[in-house]
């Protein structure tokens, strides 16, 4: 038996998110039938990531176990074949018997991208943002989350132990993009960091430590969690 390992772009609009569910479009559910129909077998994905509805990726890892003998470039062919334009397979590698996507990655980079003012052409693919932020401000709380802590209150649904190794803002003109690389992610848990920290951005006095080891409630979380298309997944490292 084959092991494969897939590097995934995508566009995350028009999607239910990465992982399959009854009845809605994914983007695991496209490319496992694609990849069934094409290697003539049920194909199971396993990922480096997952990714929520209407969030993107420049380079999803996934790998899959096949006993069809195609070669890689005619399986990296035909999946362009019968995908759809909104999802690009940069690359078929065949790796080790026992390499797992998912489990032996050591860490995962997300950027966010944050438009101060409208872009129409944009829209899909950032958050467009009316207020104007203090980036000093935001600068200089972004060490306070490096480290390993328990990312509770920046999930809607888990909890659990992060240890995040980088999270830094880049600024072009009027575009902000954030950079965060961790172990693991909790639920939504990129959003809610950026949600925070542009509400510092504001002005809003926000205990960065307090947050990081006390639960609150969900309509506060709610508040604090930015939107999903202007979220990508970069990289997974392993």
């Amino acid at each position: 038996m084959k092991n494969y390992q897939l590097c995934i772009e995508y566009d995350g609009t028009n999607f239910y998110g990465w992982e399959i569910q009854p009845q809605k479009r994914t983007i695991r559910g496209e490319i496992e039938s694609a990849l069934s129909r094409l290697l003539g077998e049920k194909i199971n994905l396993t990922s480096g990531a997952r990714t929520d509805r209407g969030v993107h990726a420049l380079n999803q890892i996934a790998n899959l176990k096949t006993d069809n003998p195609l070669p890689v470039a005619k399986i990296r062919k035909g999946l362009q074949g019968l995908l759809s334009q909104d999802i690009f397979v940069k690359d078929v590698l065949p790796v080790n018997s026992d390499f797992d996507s998912r489990r032996d990655a050591e860490s995962r980079v997300y950027l966010y991208k944050l438009l101060i003012g409208r872009c129409p052409l944009k829209r899909k693919y950032v958050w467009e943002y009316r207020y104007k932020l203090n980036i000093t401000r935001m600068n200089k709380v972004l060490s306070l989350f490096i480290g390993t802590y328990d990312f509770k209150y920046f999930s809607f649904k888990d909890a659990g132990i992060c240890c995040v190794k980088k999270f830094e803002i880049y600024k072009d003109d009027n575009e902000l993009t954030f950079e965060v690389e961790s172990n693991r992610f909790l639920h939504k848990m990129v959003r809610m960091l950026v949600g925070t920290v542009t509400e510092i951005g504001r002005g809003k006095e926000i205990n960065i430590k307090e947050m990081l080891i006390q639960p609150v409630n969900h309509h506060i979380k709610k508040n604090l969690c930015a939107p999903p298309q202007g979220l990508y997944l970069k990289e997974i490292k392993y």
